[in-house]
């Protein structure tokens, strides 16, 4: 009997009792909120609440962290080129568990779409090589599988950071669209000019922003916008994260 109290003793030091998974989910450190400027979760119901975060660290690792805090997954399906999840379940309960789901590269930006057309576009005009648009494709087709933080643009409405950048871009690519505000001031500024009896000056600003407009649709059309395509490319890559954490309460 003394032996088998020595012997349980020496296991218990040696592999200490974890207890059954604790009530509530801890977020995983270094982890950012979904949505710009929100601590806690943006999807509230009556019964439970949800907060996303996201991190560049590898699923893997925050797998192994939520596994040493829980225990192994409750669902796990999927695969690292496809795309993959799992579901640790911390309180049984319904409709859905105290838990945590992690997901790598589930994402659905539509926005490295809109950019391989855009180079299509250059490609069947002959302004580049299709080879061209293929080697940009393969570099970047995993953007539409990641994850971005919502963020508010000028009219108040979340929207992600991934298309933000994408209408930045194509603001200063689209000659009908860049500068429609500065376009609108200048006409106004030129008629005050001849309203003045200006003519010459207002006649010399009216010919600058047509200028200017021309320059855009040449640059529109031109090799350089499919590097400026690229650029935005890689603006959109370094806002991306590859996994997201959904802690739900």
């Amino acid at each position: 009997m003394q032996k088998f109290q020595i012997l349980l003793i020496f296991l218990l030091a040696a592999f200490p009792f974890k207890s059954e998974c604790q009530q509530q989910p801890t977020l995983y450190p270094g982890a950012v909120p979904g949505i710009k400027g929100e601590e806690t979760g943006f999807i509230k119901r009556e019964q439970y609440s949800m907060s996303v975060f996201f991190t560049r660290d590898s699923y893997e690792k925050v797998r192994a962290y939520y596994v040493n805090e829980n225990t192994q997954p409750r669902t796990e399906k999927g695969d690292s080129e496809k795309g993959r999840s799992a579901f640790f379940s911390y309180v049984r309960r319904m409709p859905d568990d105290v838990g945590v789901t992690i997901t790598e590269r589930m994402g659905r930006s539509r926005v490295p779409a809109a950019i391989f057309s855009k180079l299509q576009g250059l490609a069947v005009q002959g302004v580049i090589p299709e080879s061209r648009v293929d080697q940009i494709k393969e570099k970047y087709s995993y953007l539409e599988k990641c994850y971005f933080i919502m963020e508010k643009d000028e009219d108040g409405e979340l929207v992600s950071v991934d298309d933000l950048i994408y209408r930045k871009y194509d603001r200063k690519l689209d000659p009908e669209r860049s500068g429609e505000v500065d376009k609108e001031e200048i006409m106004q500024k030129a008629q005050q000019l001849m309203n003045q009896g200006r003519m010459q000056e207002g006649m010399e600003l009216l010919k600058k922003m047509t200028e200017d407009q021309l320059a855009g649709i040449e640059l529109a059309t031109s090799p350089e916008a499919a590097e400026i395509w690229v650029e935005c490319l890689d603006e959109i890559a370094s806002s991306a994260f590859d996994v997201s954490i959904s802690i739900l309460l």
